[in-house]
């Protein structure tokens, strides 16, 4: 601040100087207009003196504009002689007189005719012109440091107070700098050991808001990472518990079927054999369910999309189904399927597992007789398609669980009518991966409705 305050006072006094010399400018071309040469300058030596004390107090110090000559002389003559001494020069006639002895002013051939050239030719030089010729040159010796008692005397004291204020501010910043980073660290270090807390598997740790700044939404953000870290400990375990159980309950009937066979309690007849071949298939029907459900969730469950009919491949699911549809006397309406194609760009034999697993939760989960409505409505960029059944319905809470794996709506329900559990939540991976969407409902009928929204191939 001292340095640049320094350098732009000083370029403050050369302009000033600046604008008084182009005073001086004036008042020289008019006498030259005058007088026809620079004859009187030379003639008379006042003559330059009161030319330039006239141009530079009325725009160096325009507060004294014409004061008397006397102002510069303060001290009447008769004091030289009174007390031997000289009389102080005034201040203001002190600074005309070291401006003025920075003036050069040079002929139209730039030989001087007055000023000082000790210092060199001045870079900056003015053309004085007069009627479109050029009669002289007039230049100034830029200031180089502070020379001025008055000038340097201001400068000092614009330095005292920057010290001052400097010393001042000094431990005023350096204890806000302390309470700041008191405030700032205190979060951040509560943030830093909720983050270890939560490495070591503490995910019901909760962090208290901190405001409404950064601080507050980064703790806000933490909370909700370990909520959601939290559900899905909560998840994997009941993940865990589910399959442990569903595998448990054929291993163990297969593990008394045979146990009773080694004991000849039963016979290795075809009842015992075809027992043992429905619990086999079922449990390879569930180690099948979870490894396309883990394929799918992990991305890794290839899909070969291609534009087809995707109501001409639902005709053909129903078609495969119908003699299974007809044993389990399950009554099959269907709406809107007419022979039209419908065009969407999807893999067919992922679409048509998604058609059989909603068929077979229907043939699962309904009353025996029951009803099957398939209805299709074509909008302008989706196919929706509605399965909807007949009794029983599910409750409300459970509409939007059911697509959660191994969920079941009655815990007691047991597999033979059950199933595993992982049908639907193969279907919300399919449908999601054509970039649709599936939901559950109350249906018509009575029984639930699962509505699919496919988007059409434009």
């Amino acid at each position: 601040m001292q340095l640049n305050f320094k350098r732009s006072f000083l370029d403050y006094l050369n302009e000033q100087e600046s604008r008084s010399l182009s005073q001086i400018e004036t008042q020289l071309i008019n006498l030259y207009a005058n007088q026809g040469s620079w004859n009187v300058l030379t003639e008379e030596p006042r003559q330059w003196e009161r030319l330039l004390r006239t141009a530079v107090r009325s725009s160096l110090f325009p507060a004294n504009g014409d004061e008397p000559d006397t102002s510069l002389h303060p001290f009447p003559p008769q004091a030289h002689a009174l007390g031997g001494m000289p009389p102080p020069r005034h201040p203001l006639k002190h600074r005309l007189d070291r401006f003025t002895s920075r003036i050069v002013l040079l002929d139209s051939q730039r030989k001087l005719l007055k000023g000082n050239t000790r210092f060199g030719t001045p870079e900056d030089l003015h053309n004085l012109q007069l009627q479109g010729k050029i009669i002289g040159y007039l230049g100034l010796h830029r200031r180089q440091s502070l020379t001025e008692k008055v000038d340097v005397e201001f400068a000092d004291r614009w330095q005292r107070i920057v010290w001052i204020v400097g010393l001042l501010t000094l431990p005023i910043t350096g204890v806000l700098s302390f309470l700041v980073a008191r405030h700032l660290g205190r979060p951040i270090q509560a943030l830093r050991a909720g983050t270890q807390q939560l490495t070591s598997g503490n995910y019901e740790l909760r962090m208290a808001n901190s405001g409404r700044d950064e601080l507050g939404q980064l703790t806000h953000d933490f909370n909700k990472l370990a909520e959601r870290l939290q559900q899905n400990e909560t998840s994997r375990k009941q993940w865990i518990a589910d399959i442990a159980h569903e595998l448990r309950t054929p291993l163990s009937v297969l593990r008394g079927e045979i146990e009773a066979l080694q004991d000849g309690i039963n016979q290795p007849d075809a009842q015992t054999f075809n027992s043992l071949h429905q619990e086999v298939s079922q449990l390879q029907h569930l180690v099948d369910d979870l490894y396309n459900l883990s394929m799918s969730d992990s991305g890794a469950l290839s899909y070969h999309k291609r534009p087809l009919d995707v109501l001409a491949l639902l005709r053909e699911t129903l078609t495969l189904h119908s003699t299974q549809l007809h044993e389990q006397n399950l009554q099959v309406d269907t709406l809107g399927l007419g022979v039209q194609p419908v065009m969407i760009q999807g893999d067919p034999q992922r679409l048509q597992q998604l058609f059989t697993n909603l068929l077979e939760n229907s043939l699962r989960y309904t009353d025996k007789p029951g009803q099957l409505r398939i209805v299709s409505n074509l909008q302008p960029q989706w196919l929706e398609i509605r399965f909807e059944d007949s009794p029983p319905d599910v409750p409300d809470t459970a509409l939007p669980r059911l697509f959660e794996r191994l969920y079941r709506v009655e815990s007691s329900r047991n597999r033979a009518t059950g199933g595993t559990g992982i049908g639907l939540s193969i279907c919300h991976n399919i449908v999601t991966a054509h970039d649709g969407s599936i939901s559950a409902h109350h249906a018509a009928l009575g029984g639930l409705e699962i509505r699919v929204r496919l988007p059409l191939n434009t």
